[in-house]
């Protein structure tokens, strides 16, 4: 690969306006990288934790489908209420079903409130 494609491929994947860009800049994208992969690897973890329960591949399926659904669903009325509410109102009681879905899957096997803590405890890593 010559010199001139690989700076080329570099440009378009952005990686020189990274190399370029301030220190804050990094930190933020590295941050976000972190984020993500962690995000990945709960989603991992929470099938395996399902798959314990004995639970089968079909509704392990549809328990992750739902939670998907359900953030969207809870981040998008939680984003009309947000000014309405006010911005700290709404992290608060995000925090709140986050901590209380929590509890939820540290205490209880039982399939469906697993599923309505994940719904409504937006856990998805959407």
């Amino acid at each position: 690969m010559s010199t001139r494609l690989a700076a080329r491929i570099l440009e378009e994947l952005g990686l020189v306006s990274l190399w370029k860009s301030t220190l804050d800049t990094k930190l933020l994208c590295t941050q976000r990288f972190v984020r993500l992969f962690a995000y990945g690897w709960s989603t991992l973890i929470l099938v395996t934790f399902l798959a314990t329960f004995q639970i089968s591949k079909t509704q392990i399926g549809l328990f992750m489908t739902l939670t998907m659904a359900g953030d969207v669903l809870i981040s998008l009325v939680l984003t009309v209420f947000a000014d309405a509410l006010g911005r700290r109102v709404i992290l608060g009681l995000g925090a709140l079903l986050m901590a209380g879905s929590g509890v939820v899957f540290a205490l209880s096997d039982n399939y469906w409130l697993l599923l309505v803590a994940a719904i409504c405890g937006v856990i998805s890593p959407r």
